[in-house]
């Protein structure tokens, strides 16, 4: 058979016949890394990578280098961090903590989807996702433009969210999601998905030309992994076929909870809990089903199709009965079996901890391990032949040249792994060209377009006849076998409908030197709703210089920034304007067109100061005013701008109402909808004195009349009016009894105004209406009959008062409290006694403590009762004088150790009485 070499330079190049070279470069471990471009893996130590997991690389079409990163740094391909390169929220420990795709349609741009580590100690129900906060960032995206920094790229857009978990759910808002990711193509072979797994559900996130759908699929799954625990349940690899058919999973763990005591005194990991599931994947819709358990009772953590998407292998970690780590074992499952579940092989044991499972562009499988005493491992062991059966399959090892693997090794978008093919041009009435991605030698192709027709050409080209979405399949013979087919679907359009003549696009020319030029600046998307006949949500408009440069720029990366200046009058651009998700398009016209513009003076705006250096501005006003002194016609309508760009480009005008600072304010006039002239003008705060809106005014009860105030400095008062809500309209007025009254102050050139509102409140001396004196502990509280903030002090007032009305530890015997207020309205003062009693008595006839007596009692001052003394139980034992003790005899009899009470009533000279009653003690020694 004669053999076809080809080579595609268009748009894609892949590797080795095999894959694209995007993936032909890893950075992963410590340091580590590999090339595949030449044919035979060769190590790199270049890198800048330290990751004990998540981390992921991508490399141009040609298998250049662009960027690498653990999913929190990335790093560009002279290994220095990328601009704005830091940050990111994804964590090194992260399983698949990173992975790259490409955005569709664009040569430069790309996204880095991160995904945290859960950690139950980072747990919070915050939505936002903060750098630094050490909380769960959960799923996130950025962008990376690689046209920055001299084609070395920059970071753009970092950090935006995804939603993988119910937000009214406080406990999966904690988490957020788990530390699975993988991508595959879309059926469309255009867009992409990316998938995560998250408690019970999967979620399947659409990439297209217009970027990133942040509504996901959702997929239910059987299988719920609590967060109970989390991390653990968390961890492990997430992958999808390379035929976009299949997804596997591995649960590192399903457990309940985070630990489990599995003999005496000594607390480990539970690692029995782990499962691997298989589902169907449909790459037109993002569904995932049929979900089948094929792998229990372990602790996976790695898993991998083979190029061909026939095997699937999962290797998990071996342990103990006390669950410590002992090796790994790698599975084999074959895909073409009627019970996949039950063609489980274990086709080898290792003695490193489980680590990742990698594809690479040579269809080789790659498998990272980890071995605890040496820091990981310096070599990769490595699946020759993964399509072969278990007992088949050859192993092989690769050095890493001094660096170590540990568990992780970069993903990519896994279709990457298969070969495919690409389409352009897909307009009705286009010949749409069909091409192969790969460099390998072909020996005939067979294309069916889907509406009955066929092709054997390897560089095809067809011409649809109706609009529609067709079927598209490649079978491809190389080497003497024949390729399973691959099947897209093609999407072909009518040619946009657009505005069939020039829409002219009318700007003022004003603003600049020379008003009367024809030059201006101009807002081209105020066309694109004209263009687009008002269906302006359906298209992608770009704009160019002519017809040529629209056409040539394939990805439209090279079209005019919509503020644009014209450079001659009337000058034409051309439009292109494209279908969202298609590169079907039309190209229409704009006619750039800049009237002579009046300039029109107004003058300064002043508004009233409302507090913060701020003032209301009511723009109607303005306007009439402008109107009105320069004597515009009625039908003119006059908008405002808060910068001269906005102005110029019509973007953003400002309301009716209007707060801010002092600031220029920019305006232009229309007639009729043409540009009829501009200006410019400046806000002023008429700023007011400070002046409190509410005071309070205490004033005592024998201090009225008062003098009240407006407050206003004396240099200036005479710039204001005053008007009392009492009628009075000076400055000062007199108030002569307790009463809310108000002033508005109101400026004489302005009239901008402030109303200030005092509340005089009478403030009457502190009355002393109660003393609590507790005896068990001699404190002494004043009670008064009203509060102005009341200050108390004992014995001496002159000391310093106190706000508290307690006192502590007052000796027994006579003492003033004296009451007042801070407004010093007046002192109140009245005497108290404070009984002093021994607390325990001994009656054994050693001459001390034999008698219990009150201490230091004041005849004079107060008069006393006699003093009952009681048992506990309330009986009556005794009635002494209050000058006399009592010797612990009842009846003739000595009575026992116990406490006992007593009573005795004190009267102060206004004749008032109060009781005391405490407690004290017998002792018999």
């Amino acid at each position: 058979m004669k053999k076809i070499y080809f080579i595609l330079l268009l748009i894609l190049c892949f590797t080795n016949g095999y894959a694209q070279r995007e993936a032909g470069i890893w950075y992963f471990g410590a340091n580590a890394g590999i090339n595949f471009n030449s044919g035979a893996p060769v190590a790199l130590t270049n890198g800048n990578l330290n990751t004990q997991e998540g981390c992921a690389t991508y490399s141009d079409k040609d298998g250049n280098l662009l960027f690498y990163t653990d999913g929190s740094t990335v790093y560009n391909a002279q290994h220095s961090e990328m601009q704005n390169g830091s940050g990111l929220l994804g964590q090194n420990s992260s399983t698949q903590s990173a992975i790259v795709i490409p955005k569709p349609g664009s040569s430069s741009i790309y996204y880095i989807f991160t995904v945290d580590a859960p950690n139950k100690q980072n747990a919070d129900d915050d939505f936002t996702n903060d750098i630094g906060d050490g909380k769960n960032d959960g799923l996130n995206y950025t962008e990376v433009d690689m046209r920055l920094n001299g084609g070395l790229g920059g970071v753009t857009n970092k950090n935006n969210p995804l939603t993988t978990y119910n937000p009214s759910n406080s406990d999966e808002t904690k988490f957020k999601c788990s530390e699975k990711i993988t991508a595959v193509q879309h059926a469309d072979g255009i867009s992409f998905w990316v998938i995560t797994h998250f408690i019970d559900n999967f979620y399947a996130f659409k990439i297209t030309r217009s970027g990133v759908q942040t509504n996901p699929v959702i997929s239910k799954t059987l299988i719920t992994v609590p967060l109970t625990g989390y991390l653990a349940n968390a961890q492990g690899y997430l992958k999808s076929s390379p035929n976009g058919k299949k997804l596997a999973v591995a649960h590192g763990a399903t457990k309940t909870s985070d630990l489990l005591i599995v003999k005496t005194g000594e607390i480990v990991l539970r690692r029995n809990t782990g499962k691997v599931f298989l589902y169907d994947f449909n790459n037109s819709t993002g569904l995932i089903s049929n979900e089948t358990g094929i792998l229990s009772g372990e602790n996976p953590y790695g898993v991998e199709f083979s190029s061909k998407s026939k095997k699937l292998y999962v290797n998990s970690n071996e342990f103990n009965s006390e669950y410590n780590i002992t090796g790994s074992t790698l599975y084999q499952f074959d895909l073409e079996s009627s019970n996949i579940t039950a063609s489980k092989t274990k086709i080898r044991s290792f003695d490193f901890n489980a680590g990742a499972l990698q594809l690479a562009i040579d269809e080789k499988i790659y498998i990272a391990g980890y071995v605890p005493m040496e820091n990981g491992r310096s070599r990769l062991t490595v699946i020759n032949n993964p399509e072969a059966n278990a007992s088949s399959c050859i192993f092989g090892e690769f050095s890493l040249n001094s660096r170590k693997s540990l568990l992780g090794l970069p993903p990519f978008i896994q279709s990457l792994f298969l070969f495919n093919f690409k389409y352009e041009f897909t307009c009705v009435g286009d010949a749409t060209h069909f091409f192969i991605n790969t460099v390998e030698t072909i020996d005939s192709v067979l294309w069916d377009f889907g509406d009955g027709t066929t092709s054997t050409d390897i560089d095809a080209y067809h011409i649809y006849g109706a609009p529609g979405t067709y079927n598209v399949s490649l079978t491809k013979t190389t080497n003497g076998e024949t390729k399973d087919p691959i099947v897209k679907e093609v999407v072909i359009n009518e040619k946009p409908v657009i505005l069939s003549t020039a829409y002219q696009l009318i700007q003022c020319d004003s603003y600049d030197s020379n008003p009367n030029d024809e030059l201006s600046t101009f807002n081209l998307e105020n066309s694109i709703a004209a263009l687009t006949l008002n269906k302006a949500d359906d298209f992608n408009v770009y704009f160019y210089l002519n017809d040529t440069d629209a056409k040539n720029d394939l990805y439209n990366e090279n079209s005019l920034t919509l503020i644009y200046k014209n450079t001659v009058p009337n000058q034409i651009l051309t439009a292109k304007i494209l279908y969202k998700d298609s590169d079907c398009f039309s190209l229409g016209k704009v006619e750039l067109i800049a009237n002579s513009s009046l300039l029109l003076n107004a003058s300064d705006f002043i508004g009233c100061d409302i507090g913060d250096g701020t003032a209301s501005f009511d723009f109607s006003t303005k306007e009439n005013e402008i109107k009105s002194s320069l004597n515009l016609p009625s039908t003119v309508v006059i908008y405002f701008y808060d910068s001269e760009e906005n102005a110029i480009n019509d973007v953003s005008p400002l309301g009716n109402d209007y707060i801010s600072s002092e600031k220029p304010i920019y305006f232009r006039a229309e007639n009729n909808g043409l540009c009829y002239g501009a200006g410019t003008f400046n806000l002023i705060v008429n700023y007011f004195p400070p002046v409190e809106s509410d005071e309070n005014v205490p004033v005592c009860e024998n201090s009225f009349p008062i003098e009240i105030n407006a407050g206003i400095p004396l240099y200036i008062q005479q710039n204001y009016s005053y008007n009392w809500s009492n009628g009075e309209n000076t400055y000062q007025i007199s108030v002569a009894n307790e009463q809310q009254i108000s002033v508005t102050i109101k400026d004489k050139i302005f009239l901008c105004e402030k109303v200030k509102t005092f509340n005089i409140n009478k403030v009457y001396t502190p009355k002393i209406i109660d003393i609590n004196i507790n005896l068990n502990n001699n404190t002494v509280a004043i009670i008064t009959e009203n509060n102005f903030d009341n200050l108390y002090v004992i014995d001496n007032p002159y000391n310093n008062y106190q706000s508290e009305n307690t006192f502590y530890n007052v000796t027994p015997g006579l003492h003033t409290v004296y009451a007042k207020n801070k407004y010093d309205c007046g002192i109140t003062a009245k005497n108290i006694f404070v009984l002093g009693f021994p607390k325990f008595f001994t009656p054994n006839n050693d001459g001390i403590n034999d008698l219990w007596e009150i201490k230091g009692l004041n005849f004079e001052e107060f008069r006393y009762s006699n003093i009952l003394i009681f048992n506990r139980f309330g009986k009556h034992l005794a009635t002494i004088n209050p000058d006399s003790g009592w010797d612990g005899i009842y009846n003739g009899e000595f009575l026992p150790s116990d406490d006992y009470w007593f009573s005795i009533d004190v009267t102060d000279d206004r004749n008032l009485t109060k009781t005391y009653k405490a407690h004290f003690s017998l002792l018999r020694l």
